[in-house]
């Protein structure tokens, strides 16, 4: 919910952590991440709860000691609090984990394995690093040489993964349709392409990524309505709206490629050691579980009266 302590937290590099907590998922990804407050019920229009990584005086929201006690764990100097989302990313924000633990999920809440491997920490990390970058379309782990640029998602120039406009829309569209053949999508008298089947299949908890974003820009949207001024809309086709598909098919088209590499990492980590919470406990990490433990943390000021969500609840 819309609250003065979550809107405290739009710290500077803030990621916003947004999970299914109250209603089972079966597939499309665990977790998804934002650089910016997530809408209302914006993990598949069913519920969920929103977990910054930051708290409003910039202080990691972790369990106190987690961070150290992986290192510990690992063997090593595995210490960034930011390879801790990273990892969280890669483990989690894919189809596999949601299809692999479908029992485990009907009781609703995301728990994160965490390997004793640190070979496997460490190319988990690398890898999340990707993922965030684009769920927060280049706000988060940007790196110019490494393939990230900042606020810029496409893939380099020349490649032919890249999906473009095709056509474009000379009057509102009234239905999306798909040509498998050619790899076109079509909004109307407009045009995108290429464009794979699993983009457009794409999925979170069930609900469908690219329908979804259609069905409030159509020339008669639906979705949610709250107020008759939901019952009013452009006329026009916004040009902004065909470089907004072009960037939210780019990073479809990105994670959906990432999808096969965070599969054979889950299986190889859960093959392998995992550590426990107990185990952590013993390592000094201090769980939270009072509801001044859950507090916002402010500049200058004590903690907030909202219980927040810790990062460190889930992880198992």
């Amino acid at each position: 919910m819309p609250r003065p302590d979550l809107w405290a937290a739009r710290t500077p590099g803030q990621v916003f952590i947004v999970e299914q907590h109250s209603q089972p998922i079966v597939d499309g990804p665990g977790t998804l991440f934002a650089g910016f407050i997530p809408d209302l019920h914006c993990f598949n229009n069913r519920g969920g709860r929103v977990l910054p990584l930051f708290h409003p005086d910039g202080s990691f929201n972790l369990a106190s000691g987690l961070v150290d006690a992986i290192a510990k764990s690992l063997g090593g100097t595995n210490d960034d609090p930011m390879d801790l989302l990273a990892y969280i990313a890669a483990v989690v924000a894919h189809p596999a984990f949601t299809r692999r633990f479908a029992d485990e999920l009907t009781t609703p809440g995301i728990r994160v394995p965490i390997t004793g491997d640190a070979a496997l920490w460490a190319e988990a990390v690398a890898l999340g690093r990707e993922i965030v970058w684009l769920h927060t379309y280049g706000e988060a782990f940007t790196d110019e040489k490494g393939g990230r640029p900042e606020g810029n998602v496409r893939f380099p120039k020349s490649d032919e993964r890249q999906p473009f406009s095709l056509k474009p829309v000379t009057r509102m569209p009234e239905e999306m349709v798909y040509d498998a053949d050619t790899k076109t999508l079509k909004l109307g008298d407009g045009a995108w392409g290429p464009v794979r089947p699993a983009v457009i299949e794409y999925e979170v908890g069930g609900r469908n990524v690219l329908k979804s974003w259609f069905n409030y820009r159509k020339r008669n949207p639906t979705g949610r309505k709250s107020s008759p001024l939901d019952e009013i809309h452009t006329e026009e086709w916004p040009n902004e709206w065909t470089v907004e598909l072009i960037d939210l098919l780019t990073v479809l088209t990105r994670l959906v490629e990432l999808e096969p590499a965070q599969a054979d990492l889950l299986d190889r980590i859960l093959a392998g050691p995992v550590l426990t919470k107990d185990e952590f406990a013993e390592k000094g990490v201090e769980w939270p579980t009072t509801k001044k433990d859950h507090a916002p943390r402010r500049a200058g000021m004590g903690g907030g009266t909202d219980q927040q969500p810790t990062l460190g609840d889930q992880l198992e």
